[in-house]
């Protein structure tokens, strides 16, 4: 019998809607609205410009020239140029959506106020990942706690020093080559998106001169926060209203909206005079809405532990949470995400301008955080900190574009093979997976339970390898889980480094088990019509230990 089909839109609103049994709700105390406005926004999503092949002996890889970008479109657009915000120095894109110290970021205000907002990773940076072989060294010294710059309270003990560390990661060399980078990146986005006013931190405004050097008819404004002397000098060279900002705090810790109001200012005086908004022809006229009312958005580290070296404190374990809360909230419990694989939160973000989980979630009430786990995303990886377990490893496209269970599949939106646009658009956020899985989840749990610790009881959505995340978690925080949906979950039993049963790492048995040798074992063999592929695994002898806190 034929099954009737269903599309991604009904299967995403079937799981928002069913997940867990709970009642409609009035929005708890607390709610973030206080914040500021609430976000009517159009169109919420992200793209990677510049993916390009490289052909090496082990497969066809991504060659590490990709540029993340993620963008916001208000419902109602008052500007006529968007603003694209462009970080500096050791820092990422998440400088824009929140400030360390939990306050809206710049995107966020901005979005408020009516402009498109289109925040971007340097290649090689943030939720691009960082390959030592194509993009240079890592510094002999991971960023350290003692040398932060923030000017809070200071100290290890600081939690706006911890986010503020948790969020640094190694750039490129400021150099020919990668100035030649960002001037053809920059170009490629600017074609995409038209006329814009470019607003960056620190070095960031090298980036934004590269950029206006490819295409000066695109650049329409340049707002330069704290640039160095080199790119203050040149910005003083090109023919579009530039305005230069030095202070001696950084930039972060003046993220607000008093300091923001006199670049709106001077925007509206310098460049916003065009006299009419002409809407941007919509690329994707039959894509499904991505469109989501919040009450808040923003960002955060958990898991940041502090790590000990000769020439001081480092950042180790952080995993960065990012979080929508809509306008609407009709369920008490928060899901978060965890994506799989040598994947990252994007997994979770929908693919190639389409609506992906978070969209699901949002627009049926949910409150969502997902996250990028330790080394993944927008959490950075240093050698000092991780060691050779978590270097990033690309993977060749061969093998996922030949499965049938990734993109030889009719569920695959794209054409599939190696051509495919969305193909690129997945290979780009990946890193391969770690090599020792009982470390990751040492720095994985902890975090995940901070996390639950500061929203409240949840229900976790877990994907793939990120499937530990919620066994471990739920051990620790059982009364803080409410609801646990796996989708294609990580690994048979007790097979490869899972030697815990469905975990590298050690979870609490009734009878309790101190060694992964005390499990009585039996081998079991798939029945002849197991859909493939399929392999023997192994199960517990009867009576079976169980998990005594799930």
């Amino acid at each position: 019998m034929e099954k009737p089909a269903i599309t991604r839109r009904q299967l995403g609103m079937l799981a928002a809607g069913t997940v867990v049994a709970v009642p409609s709700m009035a929005q708890r105390a607390g709610s973030a609205s206080a914040s500021g406005a609430s976000l009517d926004i159009a169109e919420w999503s992200y793209r990677w410009y510049g993916v390009e092949h490289a052909t090496l002996a082990r497969g066809t890889v991504c060659n590490g020239m990709q540029m993340y970008v993620e963008h916001w479109i208000p419902a109602q657009v008052r500007h006529p140029y968007p603003v694209l915000l462009i970080h500096g120095g050791y820092r990422q894109g998440s400088d824009w959506i929140s400030t360390p110290d939990g306050r809206r970021g710049w995107a966020t205000l901005l979005l408020e106020q009516g402009y498109k907002v289109y925040v971007l990773d340097r290649p090689g940076q943030g939720r691009n990942p960082y390959h030592p072989w194509v993009h240079g060294a890592f510094d002999r010294e991971a960023p350290a706690f003692e040398r932060a710059g923030w000017p809070g309270s200071g100290g290890l003990n600081d939690p706006a020093t911890a986010q503020f560390v948790a969020a640094m990661g190694q750039p490129m060399a400021n150099n020919a080559i990668t100035r030649n980078l960002w001037r053809t990146r920059g170009g490629i986005l600017l074609d995409d998106i038209g006329p814009s006013i470019l607003i960056t931190h620190g070095d960031g405004m090298l980036f934004a001169l590269a950029a206006a050097e490819e295409r000066p008819n695109l650049v329409k404004g340049l707002v330069a926060l704290e640039p160095p002397q080199q790119a203050a000098e040149e910005g003083r060279t090109v023919k579009v209203p530039v305005n230069i900002v030095n202070a001696p705090a950084p930039m972060l810790a003046r993220n607000n909206r008093e300091a923001l109001q006199p670049f709106l200012s001077w925007l509206d005086a310098k460049v916003n005079v065009s006299t009419a908004i002409a809407p941007a022809a919509d690329p994707h006229p039959n894509r499904e809405s991505t469109a989501l009312k919040l009450d808040d958005q923003g960002c955060f580290w958990v898991g940041v532990q502090r790590k000990q070296m000769s020439y001081g404190t480092i950042a180790l374990g952080q995993m960065y949470v990012q979080y929508m809360i809509p306008a609407e909230k009709r369920y008490p419990y928060p899901v978060v995400m965890v994506h799989g694989g040598g994947g990252q939160g994007t997994h979770m973000m929908g693919i190639g301008g389409r609506p992906g989980w978070v969209h699901y979630f949002v627009q049926s009430g949910y409150s969502v955080y997902w996250v990028d786990r330790p080394s993944y995303g927008r959490s950075p990886y240093h050698p000092d900190a991780l060691g050779p377990s978590h270097l990033p490893n690309v993977p060749p496209f061969e093998g996922l574009v030949q499965s049938t269970a990734v993109f030889n599949t009719a569920q695959w939106p794209g054409p599939g093979g190696m051509s495919d646009p969305l193909v690129d658009q997945f290979m780009a956020c990946e890193s391969g997976n770690v090599s020792d899985e009982a470390f990751h989840s040492q720095l994985v749990w902890p975090g995940g339970a901070e996390l639950l610790d500061r929203i409240g009881p949840s229900i976790l959505f877990v994907h793939a390898f990120g499937g530990f995340f919620a066994w471990g978690v739920a051990d620790r925080r059982p009364n803080l889980v409410k609801g646990i949906v796996c989708m294609e979950i990580n690994g048979n039993p007790f097979a490869a480094q899972l030697r815990w049963g469905l975990t590298a790492g050690p979870m609490t048995y009734d009878p309790p088990v101190t060694e992964p040798a005390e499990f009585r074992l039996v081998d079991q063999t798939p029945p002849a019509d197991a859909p493939r592929p399929s392999v023997p695994y192994k199960l517990q002898a009867e009576p079976a230990r169980k998990w005594k806190n799930l």
